[in-house]
């Protein structure tokens, strides 16, 4: 039988959860109510009851009990339906679980629900979010009729994994496939969910034609007033310099929600316009556009940082603390970066000394501040398994200096026989050649290369920020170790992202 109403599901779930786990003896009575409650009122033997139980759990947010309950229905050969995938697989997503993703595509393909656009959605998206995008593409080639759901998820999943001009290139194939159909008319099942994802795209690939021509397609289906549409679109055009036309859309709005007022006050700090960005942030406490948030407060001490304005940084630094927002680590950063600009290294570095956890952006604006007023050594960051390591030229304090350098030294024997010749144009004039051979072999970023190639997954992408322009033969060296060791190693300079692959960088050697 079904899950009998008024019995709520979420108290089923619940009683499943205590069901499933062992307890002291002081709860030993309402659990023991509970565990009976689950057994009188749920039909283990139903398909229906299980599938109610996983899409609760998976609602709830409990995805690690969504998966359990799928897995202890197909033990008791309780054989699933097209309700059953959807919600386990989104749980599979939610947890980057790409192992129990695979399984329960296996199943799906079993029971012959793997053509069902929702099973199929559901699995482009799982993969998507797990990083296979090829596995997503391939099941999205193999759907006969698709929907804007399919579309949908595919072209998200290219936006979430970074690329989004292949995200556009697949709305391009979906409004050409929607034109050649039957006779309908362009983009007719354009929802707004698919314009939002479609709008995203358009704020990473940065390029006025291409937002403007997305533009016209939100208003040929009517979706330009849709206010998610709005914001999304908001931010494309200000991410393609055109701050005019964020602030029209800004204005043309019906309404406006926080994310609306803090997205046009951030176009404006971001772009150095402080006292536009107050302005706006004025009119939004007038016109109580919803209660400011941590975002509005970092928006704006971005505005005082390019301003120089310490007074008023002080001021909203005061209102952090009283909202409580002061151990959030993007707040944080945010009121480092502010003093440090405003000229207060002390008062920035109180601030980082106060913070409970830092990640890379909490070092490069503190270590960045202090260059301001020194001049900064090179140093190289890289961040593995939650934690950030600062590498500097020739450190012998990272506690696994020694294992490094018997690393480069086993790659310096791979690199010579790849033709790899050191390049010491870097390097001071006054240095003997050897002693400039040993400099160059020791810069920060190979030894940050080289710490992320020893502690990470074998095939996973190595992240490195270097705060100063990466030199000639770093730039060589990491090339070559892309390819001895089949990575993609992604470096941040102070110029621009480089992309190492199979011996190549995205820069074509030019930056």
């Amino acid at each position: 039988m079904k899950i009998p109403y008024p019995i709520s599901l979420q108290l089923l779930t619940i009683s499943f959860k205590i069901h499933k786990k062992h307890f002291s003896t002081t709860a030993a009575a309402t659990n023991t109510n509970l565990t009976t409650l689950f057994n009188k009122y749920f039909d283990r033997t139903d398909v229906y009851s299980w599938n109610s139980l996983i899409a609760e759990l998976a609602r709830g947010g409990d995805s690690c009990e969504s998966l359990r309950a799928f897995s202890w229905m197909r033990k008791l050969d309780i054989k699933p339906n097209r309700s059953t995938f959807p919600c386990a697989i989104k749980s599979c997503s939610a947890l980057l679980d790409l192992n129990s993703g695979k399984q329960a595509h296996q199943q799906a393909l079993v029971f012959g629900f793997e053509s069902d656009l929702f099973v199929s959605s559901a699995l482009i998206d799982m993969y998507s979010k797990c990083g296979k995008l090829s596995n997503a593409r391939v099941l999205f080639d193999e759907i006969p009729r698709r929907n804007i759901v399919t579309w949908t998820s595919l072209i998200t999943g290219y936006v979430q994994n970074d690329d989004a001009h292949e995200a556009l290139m697949v709305f391009k194939e979906f409004l050409f496939e929607k034109s050649e159909r039957n006779g309908e008319e362009v983009g007719t099942s354009v929802d707004s969910v698919a314009m939002i994802s479609v709008l995203s795209a358009c704020s990473r690939v940065s390029n006025k034609a291409v937002s403007e021509g997305v533009h016209g397609v939100a208003i040929k289906v009517g979706l330009d007033k849709v206010m998610g549409v709005e914001n999304t679109l908001l931010d494309a055009y200000a991410k393609c310099g055109e701050v005019n036309l964020s602030r029209k859309v800004f204005d043309d709005m019906a309404e406006k929600d926080v994310v609306s007022w803090n997205s046009m006050i951030a176009v404006y700090a971001q772009n150095g316009l402080s006292t536009d960005a107050f302005e706006v942030f004025h009119g939004m406490l007038k016109a109580g556009g919803g209660k400011y948030n941590e975002v509005t407060l970092s928006t704006l001490l971005l505005a005082c940082a390019h301003e120089g304005a310490l007074r008023v940084g002080m001021c909203l630094h005061d209102q952090v603390i009283k909202m409580g927002y002061v151990n959030n680590v993007i707040m944080a950063t945010s009121i480092i970066d502010m003093y440090c600009k405003c000229g207060q290294a002390e008062m920035a570095r109180n601030a980082f000394d106060g913070m409970k956890e830092k990640n890379v952006r909490s070092w490069t604006a503190m270590i960045a501040g202090y260059g301001m007023h020194v001049k900064p050594p090179g140093y190289s960051l890289v961040e593995l398994k939650g934690r950030v390591h600062v590498f500097l030229v020739g450190d012998k304090e990272h506690p696994q200096h020694e294992k490094i350098y018997k690393y480069l030294g086993e790659l310096s024997v791979k690199l010579q026989e790849a033709g790899y010749v050191p390049n010491m144009a870097s390097v001071l004039h006054d240095v003997d050649e050897e002693e400039k051979e040993m400099i160059v072999r020791v810069h920060s970023e190979k030894l940050a290369v080289a710490f992320g190639v020893m502690n990470s997954v074998p095939g996973s992408t190595i992240h490195v920020i270097k705060n100063l322009r990466v030199c000639g033969d770093c730039h060589t060296v990491i090339k070559l170790i892309s390819k001895i060791v089949s990575r993609e190693i992604i470096v941040r300079d102070a110029k621009r992202f480089h992309h190492f692959k199979d011996g190549l960088c995205s820069c074509g050697d030019y930056w």
